[in-house]
Order: C-alpha cells, then structure tokens, then sequence
C-alpha cells in the first residue's frame, strides 16, 4: 500500500491551531517572555493506559506538579496526587497497569558525603488517587525500611504478563557494590532479587519476554563487557571484552524473535551502524540497518510497555525512525504528512505509548516551529485528534524556523551547523548568539529548542554548530574533536561565526555566545582565544578548570582511563585551555550561573572563576542556584536564569553599535 493511499483514508478531529509562518508586512510584535517559553510545560509526560481508555499526565501550575487523569474520549482533568514536597520534583510517569501509576521523581539524597545531590525515586499512585507512596524503601543489604540513596527509576521491564510487578534495576550507592535487577511489587514497593550484582555491568536488560538475559559496562575505566546467558536460569557468560570507547560492538537490545541473536551497535564505513549478534558463535552476523550519511541514534521499541524491537532511529537533521515492516513505516510517513499539513511544518513524530491491543497510539509532535503537542491515533477509525499542547497559547507568528547550513574550517573539515533568523524579517546583518551544545559528545539538530526562540524573538540569528567532536555525524567527526577542547574545536566555532558574518547574516560587532556545561566553557573559551570576536558570553555550570575536572573523578565517575583519550592528560595543556587559568584575556563582559546540587559538574568551577574575574577587574555577574542540578528543576530558578540571559545579551549587545571589526585568527 502506498502512502499516498494510506493519507487518504486517514481523516482528522482536531482541535483549532494557531497560525504559523512569519508577518513579514505586519507591525513589529514584541518578543517572546521568557515566561512563556521557560515556566514548566502545562502538560508533559502523558502516559496512556493498557486498555487505551485512561491518560494520565503531569499537570504543573507553576512549581506545583500533579498528577492528573482524564478519559482518552475527552473529559474533566481528575486531579490524583501531587509531588509530596516542594524539594521533589516529577520526571515522568508510567501506567503499570489499568489501576496503577509509576511515577518518577528527584530527591535529595539524605546520605550525600563531599557534595549535595540527589537521587531519582519512584512512588506508585492507584488511578483513583488510592495508595500514594514511596516505593523500595527496604535496601535487602541492610533491611532499614527508610528511603535509601540508590538510584531505582530505570525500568528494565513492565512485565505486562505480571501487571502486579515490574523489574527496576537499582544502583547502590557504595563503590564496592554494583547495580543488580529486582522484581518491584507495583503496590508494596517490596524488592526481590532477580540478578545478581556483577563487576563491571552498569546496566541490565531484559528480553521482550521479560527474563533478564544480558549486562554491560566498564570494567576499571578501561574495558567494555558484555556478559549473557541464552536462557533465563542459565549462567551469565562473558561474551564481548574490548577497549572502551571501540568501535563496537556495542549491545542495543535483543532480537525480537532470535533467542540466540542480539542486536548490537558496529561500525560501518565510518558510521554507526545496526549488526545482529549471534551469541552462540559470538560473532558478528548480518547487517541490519546502516544509514549512508549519519549514525544510527538506537532502537524504536513497539510502545513503552511493550519492548520488542521495531525499528531503528537516526537523525541527519530531524529525528527519524525507520521501521522493519514497510505497512508500519507506511503509516509513520502517512501519519507525519498529515499533521504536518495540519501544522503548516514539517513536524516530529514520536511513538510514546499504546494499549495493549494497538488500536490507540499516543504521539508527541513538535517542530522547531510547532511546541510540543500530545496526539493520539486510533488506528481501527484511522482518525487523528490533537488532545492537548505542552505550551497552550504560545504565539505561533513569532516562532522563527531553522536551516541546515554547511562550511568549511580552516582546515577543510565540512562542519554543519543551524542557523535561524528572526521571524520579523527584518534584513540582516543581525546581532547573532552563537549557540553552543553541550557534551561535547552531543549534537544539534532541528527541532524544537526555546533557546533558539528566546533569541530569535528578540532580533537575534542564531548560530548552532556541530563542531567535530559532535556526535551522530560519523566515527570521523566525532574522533576529530577528541583531546581538542579550547583548540580545534574552539576554531570550529570560530570559523562559523565568520561565515556568518562573511555571508552577512551576522553583525561582526554584536556576537555573543552562550552556552551550558561544555558549552558553558565553550563560551568562556572564545573570549580568551579570540578575544573581540564576542562582545559577552554567558555561561551555565560550565567546565572553567579542566585539571580540576579531572581532579573531581572522586564524585563525577566519569572513568579516569576516558579522560586520556577525549580530553588528554597533558596537565600543562589543559591548563593553558582552560579559561579560568586565561582571565586576563578576557575583555568582555561575563554571565555565570550555576546549580548548588549538580552532580556533573561541580559548582566550585563557577565560584572560582566568578572570583578570579572579580579578582582581575573584569566585568561578571554570578547567580547560583540553591536546589538546582545539572539544569533546572525549579521553575522560578529557570525564569530568574533565562530573564538575566535575556537582560544581559539585550545591554552587552544592542550598546556595540552596528559597526565592528572582524578581528584576526
């Protein structure tokens, strides 16, 4: 069947949507809040329930989260529990079965030694608001009925053949113990032992039948194992050992039919690539999925509570999922057609959930253009409804649209990158943000990103660039970067701005560049290499000492051996490339932020670089945020963070003056 067939016969029920595109002849409209774009989402995490006639979703006003629930048919919003302290925050939530929600959450960490943290919980909740609780208070070392500083949200199975109980893998948090996989009673919260704990297995899994048949990790920072057993009683066996950070393979996930088989992560003409495993011979098998251009990102799974595997997932410059069964990919392309026309985008498509017979499938649909919005597709009807969006109200007129754009580094490396320019079109040059990802094993893409929009809004272009060291672009550009912080990664970015600028989008006397975590440093590292090439930088829980990042290996974990290879262990260098050594290069004026509970970087990198600056007469402006991770948590924190960004870019770049220098390598 063609897709063009398939469109026809769905149809749609849709609730009224905003206008989209730009007014490029209408009077000037003032720029997006940061209220808007940044206060939590009124509705996320929306979960259907295996009988397809129940959704759940987290509801938030303000910093106040709930747990609501209302008929799929359209129905009053059925407040059940809420966060049980204002300390606690909501990750997501899950149906366990037709009576009975999982929910997870963050808490702090009442054991916490070194640094404050916090530690992800689950509480169950009934759907009628019964029987709220915490759940695995009994850690079966010690017996204490307590709530334990283990890690346990990471569901490693629903055992939707035992609606009763699910398998959760949990991380102790002593170094002399490893993670182990328990059989949680969704009700009790009582914990049963299903694995045992192994050296070196950071994570478990399950098959789709449920029997946990397979762990990897990193075994003294160093190597990369894969320990499985055929059946669900037999031994565990090692059956993969290589250098961490090869080129695979790496488990994915397992054959949806195969009980000897797996699918594994390999290399494939420079790309990732999707291999099956065969685990009887140990050896390599067929290819199964290899895209020409981009890595393979994972697997797509059949819905949240039913694991097999269905597809795979990859992005070049949207998201994309590439289904085995050509009738399923039919109808995710026939699917995103017609939202995207409803939308006037080309839109996201993201499976989130189903019931258990198919019939109804719950969508999550955004666009760099389109907020995030939850859909649902009754597949017996063919019809499709927009049951409710993330950000109700949000302006559509004033949302500006990325692009793809590509340019050579100075060495001849093609870099890809997004640009955006405002929605108001107003001619450029334009004051420009440089926007830089985190990671820096991470990338950027097309998508919705508020971020991008706050700037935008504003009059800003905006620069993204997935320098080398990015990830999903190859085994090539991700390697490039390595042990090139502040050096060619920093020229990558360099060269991008003034392409923009050479190209006249850019306004070489008004660039700023902000970021967080290695974006952060990224941001403070193009002050000191180029200085006068920016006119501010902001940064949030940035990296401003390397040396002492790898110094704090003690709290962050992150595998001392990696370090070697990714940043290098030539001490002197990684001084000399770390802004808080350089600050009196720095000439501009500076915006730091940073979280008194986050976990991967520690907040003494922005104390220590907010008073070197002080130290030297340099311009900074420092907020630190009590209860804050690696991010935000707290609603009031984030529009404090992202009102300062907006202030600080608005008076460091709209007083340049329109005229600048390009300044030398």
């Amino acid at each position: 069947m063609r897709t063009a067939l398939l469109l026809r016969w769905l149809t749609m029920a849709l609730l009224p949507a905003s206008p989209v595109g730009s007014q490029t002849n209408a009077a000037p409209e003032p720029p997006l809040t940061v209220a808007t774009l940044f206060s939590n989402p009124k509705f996320s995490s929306a979960a259907l329930s295996a009988d397809g006639r129940t959704l759940a979703v987290i509801y938030a006003q303000g910093d106040k989260q709930l747990i609501v629930t209302r008929s799929l048919q359209g129905g009053e919003l059925k407040p059940i529990a809420q966060a049980p302290d204002p300390e606690t925050r909501l990750n997501w939530l899950a149906w366990a079965n037709d009576h009975r929600l999982l929910v997870s959450a963050q808490a702090r960490n009442p054991d916490a030694v070194g640094m404050r943290s916090r530690v992800t919980r689950l509480f169950g909740v009934d759907a009628d608001g019964g029987k709220f609780e915490w759940l695995g208070r009994r850690w079966p070392r010690f017996g204490q009925d307590r709530l334990q500083p283990f890690e346990q949200d990471r569901i490693v199975h629903w055992t939707p053949g035992d609606p009763e109980h699910v398998l959760v893998q949990v991380d102790p948090p002593y170094r002399d113990e490893w993670p182990r996989v328990m059989r949680m009673d969704v009700r009790s919260g009582t914990l049963r032992p299903v694995a045992p704990p192994q050296r070196g297995v950071l994570s478990w899994y399950a098959d789709a039948r449920g029997s946990v048949r397979a762990g990897a990790g990193y075994v003294d920072g160093r190597w990369y194992e894969l320990w499985t057993r055929l059946g669900g009683d037999g031994p565990f066996e090692r059956v993969l050992r290589q250098q961490a950070l090869a080129e695979g393979p790496e488990f994915l996930d397992f054959h949806p039919i195969a009980n000897d088989r797996i699918y594994v992560r390999q290399d494939h003409e420079g790309r990732a690539a999707v291999f099956a495993f065969d685990l009887r011979e140990r050896k390599l098998g067929e290819r199964v999925f290899a895209h020409p251009v981009v890595d393979v990102d994972g697997l797509q799974h059949a819905a949240a509570g039913d694991q097999r595997v269905v597809g795979v997932r990859y992005t070049v410059d949207r998201r994309e999922i590439r289904y085995f069964d050509d009738a399923a990919q039919e109808t995710y392309e026939a699917l995103k057609a017609n939202i995207g026309r409803t939308e006037g985008s080309v839109v996201d498509v993201e499976p989130v959930d189903s019931s258990t017979d198919g019939r109804w499938q719950l969508l999550r649909v955004s666009s760099d253009i389109v907020p995030p919005a939850w859909w649902v597709y009754d597949r017996e009807q063919r019809k499709l409804a927009q049951l409710m969006e993330e950000r109700p109200g949000l302006p559509r007129s004033r949302l500006s649209a990325m692009r793809r754009i590509d340019y050579k580094a100075r060495d001849g490396m093609n870099i890809p990158a997004y640009l955006t320019l405002p929605a108001n079109g107003a001619s450029g040059p334009h004051p420009m943000i440089v926007l830089v990802h985190g990671g820096p094993w991470a990338r950027d893409a097309i998508g919705w990103d508020p971020e991008v929009q706050l700037f935008a809004s504003r009059g800003y272009a905006v620069l993204q660039v997935n320098f080398r060291g990015s990830t999903g672009l190859g085994t090539a550009h991700l390697q490039a970067g390595y042990r090139e912080w502040g050096q060619k990664i920093q020229d990558d970015i360099t060269d991008g701005v003034r392409w923009a600028i050479d190209n006249g989008y850019a306004d070489a006397g008004r660039v700023g560049i902000y970021g967080a975590s290695f974006g952060g440093y990224a941001a403070l590292a193009g002050l000191v290499r180029t200085p006068g090439l920016y006119r501010a930088a902001a940064a949030y829980a940035p990296v401003t000492d390397i040396e002492q990042l790898l110094d704090d290996d003690q709290w962050y974990a992150w595998g001392y051996d990696w370090h070697e290879t990714l940043i290098g262990g030539d001490r002197e260098r990684l001084r000399a490339n770390s802004p808080l050594r350089q600050v009196a290069r720095i000439n501009a004026p500076v915006l730091l932020g940073h979280g008194e509970d986050d976990p991967r970087i520690h907040v003494r990198q922005s104390q220590r670089m907010a008073a070197a600056l002080r130290e030297a007469g340099k311009p900074v402006t420092y907020l630190e945020f009590p209860d804050e991770v690696h991010g935000f948590l707290i609603e009031r924190n984030r529009l404090r963070w992202y009102e300062t960004v907006a202030s600080f870019f608005d008076e460091a770049l709209r007083a340049s003056g329109a005229e600048g220098q390009v300044p030398g390598a």
